[in-house]
């Protein structure tokens, strides 16, 4: 009797999906290929029993389930790329231009240090939850001091806060120096914008090392460059009633001194 074989191999599956819903989006899915048969003679292994020219009966193997492999999506661009210049002081966001910051050895002044107001390229960008992600490149030296110069992480060893605490109704915060820094605001003017919201501790408190951030409105809040240690990028979460976003540089004081600048855009997830 004339040896029978059988010729087994699982079909080729591919499975992709892609699209964005808000909150959980549904992302791309593969799977890996497998060997498609071919010849008179293939068959599909289906599990069920044959008998040898013996009589012997034996159950064929069952394939393998395929495990899909599961893709993050990409952010992608909802600005254009931005310049932050070293001098942009973020407690002028919003002020009116000749809105004065006396320091004691001199004065920041809107709009020369005025910090740089973002705006996106599609309006979703800003819709209440949606997460921004930040591309962000350049280095800002702090005073005229350019040994101390840094990248958008800032002087990790070099901690800073605002020396007249927060104003103009905007929060403080502690961020390392040259370090870049943002901050959400609605349409409403200094005057009617609710008191300052809590002073946010990037030095030590949350940490720089955050997969997600919820920041207030009003709250000036650190970006760095984006990354977290693992070099992912970081989400930001757009507060209730945000119609702007101001990028500016982490000092003390006295911001028209400062050196450099640093390019910058949000991203976003595209629904």
């Amino acid at each position: 009797m004339k040896n029978l074989f059988y010729v087994f191999a699982m079909t080729m599956s591919v499975s992709c999906g892609s699209g964005h819903q808000f909150r959980e989006p549904s992302v791309p899915v593969e799977t890996a290929p497998m060997a498609r048969p071919s010849g008179d003679d293939a068959t599909v292994d289906t599990g069920s029993p044959v008998s040898d020219e013996n009589g012997t009966v034996s159950n064929l193997p069952t394939p393998s389930p395929v495990v899909p492999v599961v893709k993050d999506p990409e952010p992608v661009a909802c600005s254009t790329l931005y310049s932050i210049p070293g001098i942009a002081n973020p407690f002028l966001a919003g002020m009116p231009s000749g809105t004065e910051i006396a320091y004691p050895a001199s004065v920041d002044r809107a709009p020369a240090n005025s910090p740089i107001l973002v705006t996106p390229t599609d309006r979703q960008c800003f819709e209440a939850g949606r997460y921004l992600y930040f591309r962000v490149e350049g280095k800002i030296a702090h005073g005229t001091m350019t040994d101390q110069e840094s990248d958008a992480d800032g002087i990790p060893t070099a901690p800073g806060t605002h020396t007249l605490a927060g104003m103009n109704n905007l929060s403080n915060i502690k961020a390392p120096i040259n370090s870049l820094i943002g901050i959400f605001l609605d349409d409403r003017t200094p005057e009617q914008r609710p008191a300052s919201p809590a002073t946010l501790d990037f030095n030590e408190g949350v940490g720089r090392n955050f997969k997600t951030l919820a920041p207030e409105l009003g709250q000036i809040f650190f970006i760095g460059d984006g990354k977290d240690a693992s070099g992912k990028l970081q989400g930001f979460t757009v507060p209730t009633g945000t119609t702007r976003l101001y990028l500016a540089i982490m000092d003390a004081y006295e911001w028209n001194n400062n050196l450099g600048k640093l390019s910058g855009g949000i991203l976003w997830v595209k629904p």
